[in-house]
């Protein structure tokens, strides 16, 4: 019989693939037992999502749960569609006639309904209708959960997007619709801390103190380090916990490139020693490099200069520093700032614990480790 490589690098498994997080979980219950709406954030790809699922999982006894990525959105418009997707597609609302409801709603947003024949679950269909009710539409939908048999928890994805929005007032106007839901909670999801922080701790923006802050950091060492040996044995694949924690150092812990260069090990099915770790790690980082070259015709010859110091220091906490220039032949502070601001624009480069880093662990030891 096949056995599924344990090692998830996209969306949640079920719970026996799923690492840690006990704490984190323990808040988010509270939170919502207690009717707090949450904000958590983290970097790109640290498990958010999987966790918001998993504690959909756990509560679903005593909760409709739904979750909806932003990330597409380019509109208030968009963001509507995909929340109206969520519901409908779902179809976990405890009563038909709210069911009901929420699918007239959606018929008026210019959308038709039809239903999978394999899995009987609803499907909308948005046709080119005129837009322009959405925000009432939205409203309604959300008005009918309040409805409601069970409580409701809703998970926004990317919420941060909502400030790419040519509409105006958008987040006052969210805000002003939820703080006086008392049957729907949410859980704001971003990956832009700097944003996502402006969102909801700037004192003058709409959503100020509205939320419990949660910080998604990385798994502990240890605990994940007995995670990573228990599924290589399950799998009957020798591994030591010196190795694991050669995958977790290489890896800086993050859990999506843990997650990614263990799932490549364990299809491998060998012994795992160092040498099969430096050479499964070579191999994905030669499978990318047509996409790091990429980069460099997208960046300045000082931007890229920059990223390859960056890269080989592997975290910098002043980059502008004299000693940090000469060592890597920069040019002056000032170009310097210059370049390391477009860096961060762009997200090639991040600052997370006071340092500055590569987004991409791949493309940081990519430069670290194939450019002069």
């Amino acid at each position: 019989m096949h056995i599924m490589n344990p090692f998830i690098v996209s969306g949640f498994g079920g719970a026996e693939y799923f690492c840690g997080r006990k704490k984190e979980l323990k808040k988010l219950k509270e939170a919502f037992e207690n009717r707090r709406n949450v904000t958590m954030f983290s970097l790109r790809r640290m498990g958010k999502s999987a966790l918001v699922k998993y504690h959909f999982e756990k509560t679903a006894k005593y909760a409709d749960c739904f979750y909806a990525d932003l990330f597409p959105s380019q509109s208030f418009d968009d963001m509507t569609e995909i929340i109206a997707r969520s519901i409908t597609g779902q179809s976990k609302l405890s009563g038909k006639q709210l069911f009901d409801n929420i699918v007239s709603i959606v018929r008026s947003m210019g959308a038709s309904l039809s239903f999978n024949e394999l899995t009987g679950s609803p499907e909308i269909n948005f046709g080119f209708n005129k837009r322009g009710n959405y925000k009432k539409n939205l409203e309604e939908i959300l008005n009918i959960l309040e409805k409601n048999k069970k409580k409701v928890l809703i998970a926004l994805d990317e919420f941060q997007i909502v400030r790419t929005f040519s509409e105006k007032n958008t987040e006052a106007y969210l805000r002003s619709v939820i703080q006086n839901l008392k049957n729907v909670n949410f859980i704001f999801l971003g990956s832009n801390n700097s944003i996502i922080e402006s969102i909801f701790s700037d004192s003058k923006k709409p959503f100020y103190q509205s939320t419990q802050y949660m910080m998604l950091d990385e798994i502990g060492n240890e605990e994940y380090s007995e995670f990573i040996m228990m599924q290589f044995r399950k799998g009957k694949i020798k591994i030591s916990e010196s190795e694991c924690e050669l995958i977790l150092k290489l890896c800086r812990t993050h859990t999506y490139y843990v997650q990614y260069l263990c799932n490549r090990l364990y299809s491998k099915a060998v012994h795992i020693s160092p040498e099969t770790v430096y050479s499964v790690l070579d191999e994905i980082l030669q499978e990318n490099e047509p996409v790091f070259l990429n980069y460099k015709n997208l960046l300045t010859s000082l931007q890229w200069k920059l990223a390859i110091a960056i890269a080989k220091e592997d975290k910098v906490k002043e980059p502008l520093a004299i000693s940090f220039i000469k060592k890597y032949d920069l040019n002056s502070a000032s170009s310097l700032k210059r370049a390391l601001d477009a860096l961060l624009k762009k997200e090639i480069i991040i600052y997370y614990k006071e340092m500055y880093q590569l987004n991409d662990l791949f493309f940081s030891l990519w430069l670290k480790n194939y450019t002069l």
